[in-house]
């Protein structure tokens, strides 16, 4: 092919890329709040593990649909990926002689199953790590106590504990302790369900209830996160990780097309290891627990795509010299 119709195929598979990325954000937009289900199911279940409510905050009045629109966004640039890679294989195919294309057969499936479980990997394990993390590091901050000092006693009111007269004792409330909620509650009936740690009441309007922390005094630094940034945190981890799990299908690329040697990457794994650090944390939040995360999986990928390699040429080692 010509350099023009190098450009005119190059022209033809961005097209089809923003079209499918286009696609998907519309679909996504339709399922959104399937997917934010999904999306947030981690948080909640760490927030309740450690005796928090289990909820996300909206800090102004926009802040769901903003994080509607972004679900949309994002979501569809992560399920449209796939396409896109196949699409800049495709590309890549138009400048291969036709016995180099077989291998792009292997390559683009391959590659989708590599993002696809780069996804998979933030989910299911970075995602329950990172945030168990740092709600456990936020509840680490005690209240050490709430008594004012002798000059804050002077400026605050008399209603305030520590100022206010000795209050008569009164009998302690014995509120039942249940596992789950009764079938038939009458009005008035009072109950805590301890799986959710609630305090419930009935009323003839329905229920009341309010969440219940466990500790006789509450953290100084709650971890109630706003909607939108937490959905902009996952789902550009899930693209990063997706995107860095492509290592091995570089590294195998690079030696399959004589750009770069095995030995070469043999001798450059230290230059290698620093590459992948400063990747991730340039591809993830400023946290070292994300970015060590991703940098451990991709050094251990680009090992691994080395190997293929090695393996490949000691298949084929007329290919390989040539």
């Amino acid at each position: 092919m010509s350099f023009g119709d190098h450009l005119e195929e190059l022209r033809r598979r961005l097209i089809l890329s923003v079209v499918g990325v286009a696609l998907a954000s519309v679909a996504c937009l339709i399922v959104g709040k399937q997917i934010l289900a999904i999306i947030y199911a981690p948080l909640l279940v760490v927030q309740h593990a450690n005796g928090l409510t289990p909820t996300l905050t909206a800090l102004s009045p926009t802040a769901g649909f903003t994080a509607y629109l972004k679900i949309g966004i994002l979501s569809g640039l992560i399920v449209a990926m796939p396409w896109v890679l196949y699409q800049i294989w495709r590309f890549i195919a138009t400048g291969l002689y036709q016995h180099e294309r077989r291998f792009l057969k292997l390559l683009a499936p391959t590659s989708m199953v590599l993002f696809a479980s780069g996804v998979l990997f933030v989910y299911y394990i970075v995602l329950p790590v990172v945030l168990h993390f740092f709600v456990s590091f936020n509840k680490s901050f005690p209240v050490e106590t709430l008594a004012p000092t002798a000059f804050q006693k002077l400026l605050l009111p008399d209603n305030v504990p520590g100022n206010a007269v000795a209050q008569p004792k009164v009998s302690p409330l014995n509120v039942p302790v249940l596992q789950e909620n009764p079938k038939q509650p009458k009005n008035g009936d009072t109950w805590i369900n301890e799986p959710s740690r609630r305090l419930i009441t009935k009323t003839p309007s329905g229920m009341l209830s309010v969440a219940l922390e466990p500790g006789a005094a509450p953290a100084a630094v709650r971890s109630q996160f706003a909607i939108d940034f937490y959905i902009s945190f996952v789902l550009m981890l899930a693209l990063a990780f997706g995107i860095a799990f492509e290592t091995p299908i570089v590294v195998f690329f690079l030696a399959w097309s004589g750009l770069v040697s095995t030995v070469a990457m043999r001798q450059a794994r230290r230059y290698v290891l620093l590459g992948t650090v400063v990747i991730a944390a340039v591809l993830t939040p400023p946290d070292i627990i994300s970015q060590m995360l991703l940098a451990g999986p991709m050094y251990l990928l680009f090992e691994l795509g080395l190997l293929i390699a090695r393996l490949s040429e000691k298949a084929t080692p007329t290919a390989a010299s040539g």
